[in-house]
């Protein structure tokens, strides 16, 4: 470990502070909250990982449940195994890099006007294709939401969402709205689909496309503009979440 760097027990110690959803952690979201700090840097590549009961007591979790979520790791090429133990191995994804060198840059009021910016463009656009679009272009949206919710991979699933929202704009008939949300998927989209650290969680992401595309079908234009809305600001709160969050832990370093 490099000087004035957070020792990793103390690292892992705080994630958890960072948990999805209350209540007892499984080995899916406590590897996420992990790989969520080796992408971000926070726990450096080649660092030795805790084993088994260890890492259970850091983490507050159950010791299978700790064992599960290294076996999700490694499968996933966080891990590595060695003589001393299970080290981090930090991947070199073009867009992770992306991502988390834009997400160092933008601090927590930042965000928020970007989420201010990008739920207006969303919920104007949501709320014209409820009153403009045609039966051709609902059936083209209703496809990609049910390729989003099949997908399996964080790069299918980040393309897919990018993809609806850009669709949605276009049935809204509107150029500068279409323009304008690919440019917003292009400023923030590496930063919500970070590869394991998803802004929502996919189930409940599939359920509010669901929920978008009802209302729009419906005519229910108020409502398709505050469904999406709420979509684009769940996101980024959880991002401006997690930034504070990898923040204070920088501080320590």
């Amino acid at each position: 470990m490099e000087g004035g760097a957070v020792p990793v027990d103390e690292t892992l110690r705080s994630l958890r502070r960072w948990s999805r959803t209350p209540g007892p952690a499984d080995a899916a979201g406590v590897a996420g909250r992990i790989a969520e700090a080796i992408v971000l840097g926070l726990l450096p590549d080649g660092e030795r990982v805790p084993g088994g009961a260890e890492l259970a007591a850091l983490l507050g979790c159950r010791a299978e449940v700790a064992r599960d979520a290294l076996g999700r790791l490694a499968g996933d090429g966080l891990v590595i195994t060695s003589a001393v133990g299970p080290l981090i191995r930090r991947p070199a994804d073009p867009l992770l890099v992306a991502g988390t060198a834009r997400l160092r840059e933008l601090d927590a009021h930042a965000l928020r006007e970007i989420s201010d910016q990008h739920s207006a463009i969303a919920g104007t656009a949501a709320l014209l294709a409820a009153e403009r679009a045609t039966a051709d272009e609902l059936t083209a949206l209703r496809a990609l939401a049910a390729e989003f919710a099949a997908a399996t991979g964080t790069t299918d699933r980040r393309r897919l969402d990018g993809r609806l929202h850009i669709e949605i704009g276009a049935a809204a008939q509107s150029s500068r709205l279409t323009h304008q949300e690919i440019a917003l998927q292009t400023e923030t989209g590496a930063l919500r689909w970070l590869p394991w650290a998803e802004a929502i969680p996919h189930g409940a992401e599939t359920a509010q496309h669901a929920a978008i595309l009802d209302a729009i079908e419906a005519g229910a234009g108020d409502r398709a503009r505050a469904l999406a809305e709420d979509h684009v600001r769940a996101g980024i709160r959880r991002l401006v979440e997690f930034r504070l969050w990898s923040g204070d832990q920088r501080c320590g370093r």
